[in-house]
Parts: structure tokens; sequence; C-alpha cells
């Protein structure tokens, strides 16, 4: 079950707390006092009319292939797509070759690091989130594929390859 507070018990708040920066002055103190173990029932009532945003689900548009979408580009130009492992295994299985489609580009690599990309290089990687983000190392991917949120991508599994990786 999900528990929604509405945070009300400004003690544990930054001071002054700005108009336009409650992430410094109210949900990192917040955040740092539930990791003290402060029980969550002292900053806030529960609510039950919290507003649910639900991620859309990419779709099967035949065999071994889906269309996903860019949820998000964040502030180093990513682009963060709606898929996550549970939508396609063997995406991230490392065994089976695929396809990428996005923007302008083909993308056949998924690494688990920025830095294992050559500079400009554009490839995808499972971000923090869990979900397959679209990169470049040292580059904004949004800028070097011409993509942005919102833009269709498209997966294209099949095959597999002598190194694991996609080909």
């Amino acid at each position: 079950r999900i528990h929604v507070r509405h945070v009300t018990s400004d003690h544990y708040f930054h001071q002054p707390v700005s108009n336009t920066f409650h992430a410094r002055d109210v949900f990192a103190p917040v955040a740092a006092y539930l990791a003290k173990l402060v029980d969550s029932h002292k900053f806030g009532d529960e609510i039950e009319d919290y507003v649910k945003f639900a991620a859309p689900k990419p779709k099967p548009t035949g065999e071994n292939k889906l269309r996903a979408v860019v949820l998000k580009v964040d502030r180093f130009g990513n682009l963060i797509t709606n898929i996550t492992p549970d939508d396609a295994p063997a995406l991230f299985s490392g065994k089976a070759a695929f396809k990428i489609m996005v923007g302008n580009k083909e993308i056949t690599e998924i690494r688990s690091a920025y830095a294992e990309g050559g500079p400009g290089e554009v490839f995808g990687i499972l971000g923090s989130m869990g979900y397959l983000e679209i990169v470049a190392n040292r580059a904004p991917a949004a800028q070097l594929t011409g993509a942005g949120k919102g833009a269709e991508v498209t997966v294209q599994l099949g095959g597999a390859t002598a190194a694991g990786k996609g080909a």
C-alpha cells in the first residue's frame, strides 16, 4: 500500500522556505529526517485524494517489435524512454541482437556506464529510474538524434550475437 502525506510540519523544513526552491527547503530536509527513521506520520496527515501519474506502456507492434516513447529529456540531453527490463527482457539480456530507432539514429548497443561509449557516440543505458535511456558520452543525445519528449522509439529484437551485445 502506498502512503501519501501532505507535508505540513514546517519545523522539519529548512528556514526560511523559498517560494521557488522546495527541493532544498522542504523535500531534502524531510528526506533526511526519513533517513534518520523519523516516523512519517510526524510530517503531516495522510491523504487519499492524490493524483497518480502513470507512464504510458510500450506497445508490441508485431513479432519482436515494440513501439515506445521518450518520456523526458533530462538536463544533459539524455532521452528517458518508457521501456523497462520487464517490457523487453531480451533487450537488456546482452544476448539478443536488436535495433533501437529514435529520431535519426539507429542504436545497437546498451552499455553499463556513460564512459563505455566514445565521445559523441549514441547508445542505450539502463538509467537509475529503471528505464532505458538513450544517451551519448559527453554530448546531448537529444541533439544528436533530433528527438525530444514525445518522440517515438521503435525496438526491433531478433537473433543472437557472438559478443553478447546488440548488433
